[in-house]
């Protein structure tokens, strides 16, 4: 052993014999966050977890139901039975439910005959039948009434999801309502009555085209059938088959929901700050009073079969990729615990066994490991984006010895110390996250694991040993694997024809009697805590340069940002470079040594644009900043180039440029910042193909070099104080005679046309995406109070556009409205408009659109809802002792010495009505639109949108800008 790793060796036996790592730490992974847990006498399991943080409370109502239990002759019913949960009760969002029911008896019927019925002439007819009395029945309708009050309450991110093995409803609380909440749940899971049926049958549809033609939603649907073959895991998808969803049974639904929701297959899980003894209380009052009909199911642990295995899937794009799938059932909580740990020993991004055999050799773009949990199986996903000369064969051989590594226990020990360190510090991170406690909650109840046995898992990341992942490799992962790869092709994408349905004419009436009794006053009455400023030390030096410092008086962690304002724009070759630095090592070690170093430290760095500014960022446990920020600035200005790096880094990036013209994602963010930006965006100014090729490796490690001179705001998150930071740690960047200043650098100017345009791009898709943007350019400075009542009125499904695009006519899958206030005070405000529409509806889509964008009729009712809903959730806000320092900059950057948030909140109360409509008028009247237009252009009628504004033709060449 030489001298300089044994040193290494010496030092990190010191590091992990410290204090806090064999202290707090261990007592950490010993009970990261309590759980009191109940069962009741009818069934019903509850959670909940204190977390004193701030005053709400995240909840989750898990149903232990899914995909795999649908009927056989009626898959996608949990799916769509979870969008029916919305709609309301007996109670909620009807005028007259004596009188609404029977023309939803009548409805349901009319489905079971025309699911029954082959004949196309016969089905039309019962279909227009189906539709005639819908018509009637929606005039007892009050849309979305439901949401609305969840709003009042002021409660937040009110959502609902369905996966194979389970469907949950999600929201976020305020801590003083869980009451009122509770109340309302209860008549949601007690007495769902599914109306506006047809018209929520279309969004489904359309969530089912859009997932036809998108690239992930058809690989992950293949890989799961590999590797659940003959399971319901694999047979079955949220989504449902063509021929089931085309022939919907409501009696089904109902009958669905009679055996499912039922409380011993339900579990109420909280976290946030609450009295469990008050809220258990509430639950055993309310959900306790739900009939008991049978008992828990019982989980059965699969017996482990090994899948040994070889394919391919097909993908519409060249994009290529191997995976790697290891089914393991899920036996117990340290078998997974250990599986977490071997996936990181695989690939962590540091130092992983795959990070170096792959990535760091430049065979592979990217690797990544991941566990996907289902209640009785958890798969390892190892994803391999290889260059064009890896093969399958190659990586698996790869794979495998590194699972002999293991197995062998052939791991040098500061290796596997230095993720159980991170792990341990990720868990310091995470652990007063509430959705993360939500997360581990529910996996408990899926499981049918206690919290006790919950806990060992979290004991196992402080105690497994290499022997231990020795085991799991020679037990659960020989002979195991699914190999996969990706093929392009160009699949044959079938559509559901959707029949036409009439535009629904809602109850005048705005309120049911329900919602007008209802209670909405809180248990106590909480205030926000806005950011103190007086926390943050500021100094500018002569340079420019300014430090920004605040103690972190949470937790042994340190944030730490270095910030070039508008440093996007230093270079077109910038991403290039920084990617090529990713690979690089120094004059003292190589790129995976250096890595590891940071690893060992439990330091993440990271070099990015976010927006207009670049920001080179760094996280991890105090003790260790100063050793990590000397490295940080070592392995930029003594970065080491490479010939063969290079080279073969330039070939891989131009590769991964062709393939963004398959990307989805990246066309459509191209699309919208072109109709924004046109030519002046950031994604124009980067370099093209054939400057990339011209570009030296040398020119690459000048630019890094730089990066540490250009103005920076510096900032701090940690238990330095300030004078030593100053002094000390950052003496160089205060000293420098002169910095460069990047505020000239940017590009950027937003469209000013005065005239409606559409910018169409023609692409393979089964709909119509339209996104609207209208820089508002206001004389003087908007009040951002209006912007916090506007978003609110806006919000989801409370939204009157929604309900004016999806609700009444099923034209839009999506249908949202946004006001963004700008970043800077010099920028527009942008008002957004996003519409997914079926391509056979674009004219009655776009003629709904614009009547509704351009008379909203806002009623004094909904006006007051939003603004109280606004007050409500912004009560919620504690800023005090937590990280300020994004709120601080985000105040300097509109020029505010207060926090934002208060002063929109100190004027919300005073907002009236009239003052709020002369503002909605006013944004329209300084509007605009671009309109970025995406779809099929066989489908897509252009007389249609001629009629409406300009049209410029685009192809992908042109908005990638590359």
């Amino acid at each position: 052993m030489n001298v300089l790793h044994f040193l290494q060796r010496v030092i990190l036996l010191i590091f992990l014999m410290l204090p806090f790592h064999c202290n707090a730490l261990y007592d950490l992974l010993y009970e990261p966050f309590y759980v009191h847990e109940y069962h009741l006498e009818n069934g019903l399991s509850v959670y909940l977890s204190v977390n004193r943080k701030e005053p709400i409370v995240k909840t989750s109502i898990l149903v232990n139901v899914g995909s795999a239990e649908d009927p056989e002759d009626a898959t996608g019913l949990a799916h769509y039975l979870e969008h029916l949960m919305f709609k309301g009760t007996s109670k909620i969002g009807t005028t007259n439910f004596e009188k609404e029911k029977p023309l939803l008896d009548q409805i349901q019927n009319l489905y079971e005959d025309y699911r029954q019925t082959t004949n196309e002439s016969e089905r039309k007819q019962i279909y227009a039948k189906i539709d005639a009395i819908s018509l009637e029945a929606a005039k007892f309708v009050i849309p979305n009434e439901f949401s609305r009050m969840h709003s009042l309450l002021g409660i937040t991110d009110s959502n609902a999801f369905t996966s194979n093995d389970r469907t949950y409803y999600v929201a976020t609380v305020p801590s003083n309502q869980i009451k009122n909440f509770l109340q309302l749940e209860l008549e949601r899971f007690k007495d769902p009555v599914f109306r506006t049926f047809h018209t929520e049958l279309e969004s489904v549809f359309e969530e089912r085209n859009l997932r036809v033609t998108d690239l992930y939603s058809n690989l992950f649907k293949q890989y799961h059938s590999i590797m659940f073959p003959s399971h319901a895991y694999g047979d079955k998808s949220p989504i449902g088959t063509d021929e089931h969803l085309k022939n919907p049974s409501i009696k089904k639904i109902q009958k669905f929901y009679e055996d499912n929701y039922i409380p011993s297959n339900i579990a109420i899980c909280m976290s946030g700050d609450m009295d469990p003894d008050e809220v258990i209380g509430e639950i055993k009052k309310t959900f306790g009073s739900l009939t008991s009909k049978i008992p828990p199911k019982k989980l059965e642990i699969p017996v482990h079969k090994p899948l040994e295995a070889e394919s391919k899937i097909t993908i519409n794009s060249n994009k290529k990729l191997f995976i790697f799938g290891i089914k393991i059932p899920k036996v117990s909580p340290s078998v997974l615990a250990d599986a977490q740990t071997l996936s990181l020993l695989l690939s962590n991004g540091s130092n992983g066994l795959l990070d170096e055999s792959l990535y760091y050799s430049q065979k592979a773009s990217s690797v990544s490991v991941s566990i996907t949990e289902w209640k009785d199986y958890f798969v390892l996903n190892i994803w391999v984006e290889p260059n064009k000369t890896l093969t399958l064969s190659e990586t698996k051989s790869l794979l495998l010895s590194a699972f002999q590594k293991i197995e062998k226990e052939e791991i040098a020990d500061e290796t596997f110390q230095s993720i159980k360190t991170n792990q341990r510090l990720n868990l310091l991170k995470q652990k007063d996250d509430n959705d993360y406690r939500l997360q581990e909650m529910s996996e408990a109840f899926l499981s049918n694991w206690s919290y006790d046995l919950i806990l060992k898992k979290f004991q196992s990341v402080n105690q497994s040993k290499i022997s231990d992942l020795s085991h799991i490799v020679k037990e659960y992962i020989i002979k195991n694997i699914v190999s996969i790869e990706t093929i392009p092709g160009k699949p044959n994408f079938v559509y559901i024809n959707k029949p036409p349905i009439s535009k629904l004419q809602f109850s005048d009436d705005e309120e049911s009697k329900f919602k007008k009794d209802f209670s909405y006053e809180p248990s106590d009455s909480i205030s926000p805590q806005f950011a103190d400023f007086s926390q943050i030390q500021s100094k500018i030096y002569p340079n420019g340069n300014q430090i920004i410092h605040q103690k972190n008086k949470q937790n042994s962690l340190f944030k730490f940002k270095m910030i070039i304002e508008q440093g996007a724009w230093i270079s077109p070759y910038l991403a290039i470079s920084v990617d090529y630095w990713k690979h690089l090592g120094t004059d003292l070690y190589t790129a995976g040594a250096l890595s590891t170093k940071f690893y060992l430290l439990g330091s993440s760095i990271n070099i990015q644009t976010n927006g207009e500014a670049l920001e080179i960022t760094m996280e991890g446990e105090d003790e260790h900043f100063v050793s990590s920020f000397r490295l940080l600035e070592h392995s930029i200005k003594s970065v080491a180039s490479s010939k063969e790096v290079w080279e073969n880094h330039v070939d891989n990036y131009l590769h991964n440029l062709d393939l963004m013209k398959e990307d989805e994602r990246e066309i459509d963010s191209a699309l919208h910042e072109y109709a924004l930006y046109g030519q002046n965006s950031l994604r124009s100014f980067q370099a093209s193909k054939s400057d990339l090729k011209q570009f030296k490796s040398s020119e690459a490690i000048s630019l890094l070099g730089s990066l540490l001179k250009y103005k920076s705001k510096i900032t701090y998150y940690g238990n330095l104080d300030f004078d030593t930071l100053e002094s000390t740690v950052l003496q160089e960047y205060t000293k420098l005679t002169s910095t460069i200043d990047p505020s000239h650098l940017s590009k950027k100017q937003y469209r000013s046309s005065k005239e409606s345009t559409f910018f169409v791009l023609s692409r393979n898709r089964p709909h119509v995406e339209l996104n609207y943007f209208s820089p508002v350019f206001p004389s003087d400075r908007l009040d951002q109070a209006y912007f916090s009542i506007y978003n609110s009125l806006y919000n989801g499904l409370t939204s009157p556009f929604f309900v004016a695009m999806r609700e009444q006519t099923g034209n839009a899958y999506s249908a949202n409205v946004y006001l963004s206030y700008p970043q800077f005070t010099k920028e527009p405000v942008i008002w957004f408009v996003n519409l997914a529409c079926q391509a056979d509806k674009l004219a009655n889509c776009l003629q709904d659109a614009n009547q509704s964008l351009e008379s909203p009729n806002i009623t004094n009712l909904r006006f007051e809802e939003a603004k109280l809903s606004a007050i409500q959730s912004t009560n919620t806000i504690r800023k005090s002792n937590i990280y300020l320092i994004d709120e601080f900059i985000r105040a300097q950057r509109l020029e505010l010495s207060e926090d934002p948030d208060q002063l929109s909140y100190e004027r919300l109360t005073e907002i009236q009505w009239k003052d709020f409509v002369d503002f909605t008028k006013k944004i329209k009247d300084l509007s605009s639109f671009q309109i970025s237009v995406i779809g099929d252009p066989k489908k897509m009628n252009r007389q249609v949108l001629r009629s409406l504004g300009k049209v410029e033709e685009l192809t992908e060449a042109k908005v990638l800008g590359k």
